[in-house]
């Protein structure tokens, strides 16, 4: 990577700029936005992002918003497509940044159904996301199935004497004591519109 000390005034407040919206907005700025932020042409935009490209400090392609930092202490930015369950039965693509989670992780995605796990902050409709995991430590909320009943569910893992117990969290809802049980994922995300 080229030393920032080659840079221009400009091109390091243009430099900044970029990387400070990645990390806002998780993604990279259009040149719109840029020309907007410093009130110049399209045309100077394009000029500046180039020469930064030139001294390697920022990757594009042609697409919009491909803007990259070329910086080993900062990720370049990718979207990721998760498989997505959905309450219906039905599978879906769920796309998150690489910013957002780890893109060298297996993770998976599940629209929470019910209010079972109301206590602890998830709601019917949120998109639940898993790093797939065969073990869970004490206290994580997992999703599971029961092998005794193949009914899959999703609660906060405890362990009791030589039983597993599955607690929600939920007054209304009793905690389910089991022998065996078979774990997909442990949460590690929540994602919530409020629209």
């Amino acid at each position: 990577m080229a030393s920032k000390n080659n840079l221009t005034k400009r091109q390091e407040e243009i430099y900044s700029f970029i990387k400070t919206y990645i990390n806002e907005h998780h993604r990279s700025p259009s040149l719109e936005d840029i020309g907007s932020h410093f009130e110049i042409a399209p045309s100077s935009v394009f000029d500046h992002l180039k020469a930064l490209e030139k001294k390697n400090i920022i990757k594009r392609d042609k697409t919009a918003r491909s803007i990259s930092i070329v910086d080993g202490n900062t990720k370049q930015l990718k979207a990721l497509e998760l498989d997505y369950h959905l309450q219906d039965g039905r599978m879906s693509k769920l796309i998150v940044s690489n910013l957002f989670i780890e893109d060298d992780v297996n993770y998976f995605a599940i629209e929470m159904g019910d209010d079972s796990m109301k206590n602890a902050g998830l709601i019917p409709h949120d998109k639940l996301i898993f790093r797939k995991s065969k073990i869970a430590k004490e206290n994580d909320i997992i999703i599971c199935m029961v092998n005794s009943t193949e009914e899959v569910m999703i609660r906060r893992y405890t362990l009791q004497a030589s039983r597993i117990l599955l607690v929600p969290e939920n007054d209304n809802i009793p905690s389910k004591v089991c022998k065996e049980i078979t774990i997909y994922g442990i949460l590690t995300k929540v994602i919530r519109n409020y629209e």
